[in-house]
């Protein structure tokens, strides 16, 4: 496990943030050497990724795909439905979204369960978590009267699907089947979203230029302009792996004369990153090790860029850090890198917050801790945790947690901490 993590650990952010990238990048160097004999999979390892199926694994394939394209007709109608007030507030289409949102919650309750997906990656349950509950939440506020609150939950839940499509290229493909959104009125990053949630990436990237392109919409829909930007970078660097894409993407953000300055100097760094990337030779990384190794080393070269822990000027290379990590995730959820893979998960996504869901890094950190219980790597995920959780309860008043919360903290301060492990402490729910 990755003890150095621990040593001189500091609760302020700033030291902790440098020691712990520091003794990261150092260690990173260390061992390359006695990793670098492990790029080359062995022949049982080739066997259990190959093409070799049973006949249970082909089933919940096809059971998923089948759950996907249910929800994909369903977003259809959300995505269109709440692409204004206009037509969600419309008293004839009242009963169809109603009858839409909960049907979604319905099939996001289904796609949390243990085993719905094929996939291994421990991710998948952790975002249908969330879209379980942001559903729930939508489907209550409707039923209550408060439709303003549900359709900015609704608007949203696209986003669900796509962190979780845009993890790295592994999935199935559904741009063969005819999803369209049902008007064609919607503006381009609405379009954008729900192409690149329905895997129809091509279409969502070539959209996501427009929008990045088009001198107004920077202007008129600034918000939408960057997630445009950091949508389309999501697709060009974790699920096309291409460093011209990605790049040509940059270039245009740099080359906007009203863009945010903060974004244009990030912009400045991601280029650099993408040059880079460009340099390297083909990767070879293929067995755990390997894997480990390359995301360790993505993490540590982000910890150089940033000045302080959420500059984003790294962005690009932790981008890359998760598609390694989810890619050793999905081949060993239960290696014995697993649980340092869900702590470098949660680093990363504490980062890319404006790339992915606000809270899906704590759920790693929780992750990690249940992972395995009672180590040096639980503890550190814990720290990580609590500290999120009182920046979320902090106000200007001070933090003020609530109680629920705090025994929440005090049962995974239990679970984590080494001393507990003979204390029979179970792992909150």
């Amino acid at each position: 496990m990755i003890n150095y993590f621990l040593t001189g650990f500091q609760f302020t952010k700033g030291r902790y943030w440098f020691l712990l990238y520091g003794i990261l990048t150092l260690s990173t160097v260390l061992d390359s050497t006695s990793r670098a004999g492990a790029e080359t999979p062995s022949p049982v390892s080739e066997s259990k990724t190959g093409s070799k199926k049973d006949v249970t694994s082909i089933k919940n394939d096809a059971q998923w795909r089948k759950k996907m394209q249910g929800l994909y007709k369903t977003m259809i109608e959300i995505t269109t439905d709440t692409s204004s007030d206009r037509r969600f507030n419309a008293p004839e289409n009242k009963n169809r979204i109603e009858k839409n949102a909960k049907i979604l919650a319905d099939q996001a309750h289904d796609l949390s369960k243990n085993g719905a997906s094929s996939d291994p990656d421990p991710s998948i349950k952790i975002i249908s978590g969330l879209f379980q509950n942001e559903t729930k939440r939508a489907y209550s506020a409707l039923k209550s009267g408060n439709r303003a609150y549900a359709k900015g939950i609704l608007s949203q839940v696209s986003g669900f699907c796509i962190a979780c499509h845009t993890r790295n290229n592994s999935g199935p493909s559904f741009s063969s089947l005819p999803l369209e959104p049902m008007a064609n009125d919607l503006f381009p990053i609405e379009q954008g979203r729900f192409y690149a949630a329905t895997r129809q990436y091509e279409r969502a990237l070539d959209l996501f230029q427009k929008v990045v392109s088009s001198p107004t919409a920077v202007i008129e829909r600034p918000l939408e302009w960057e997630q445009a930007v950091r949508y389309g970078l999501a697709i060009s660097v974790r699920v096309k792996k291409d460093p011209d894409q990605a790049r040509a993407l940059v270039e245009r953000v740099i080359g906007s004369k009203k863009a945010p300055f903060f974004l244009k100097q990030d912009a400045a760094k991601w280029r650099e990153s993408i040059i880079k990337w460009k340099e390297e030779l083909p990767r070879k990384a293929l067995t755990d090790e390997g894997l480990y190794s390359e995301a360790r080393q993505l993490i540590a070269e982000a910890s150089q860029i940033q000045k302080y822990p959420k500059d984003h000027a790294a962005d690009i290379l932790y981008l890359r850090a998760t598609a390694v990590i989810h890619e050793l995730l999905q081949k060993s959820p239960d290696g014995r890198n697993a649980q340092d893979a869900l702590l470098m998960a949660g680093m990363s996504y504490d980062v890319l917050r404006p790339f992915n869901l606000d809270d899906i890094h704590d759920i790693y950190y929780q992750a990690c801790i249940k992972k395995s219980p009672h180590t040096s790597t639980s503890e550190i995920c814990y720290r990580r945790y609590e500290q999120s959780t009182y920046e979320g309860f902090t106000g200007s008043g001070g933090a003020f947690l609530p109680e629920d919360v705090k025994q929440h903290l005090q049962q995974l301060e239990n679970l984590a901490h080494p001393e507990s492990s003979t204390n029979g402490v179970t792992a909150p729910n």
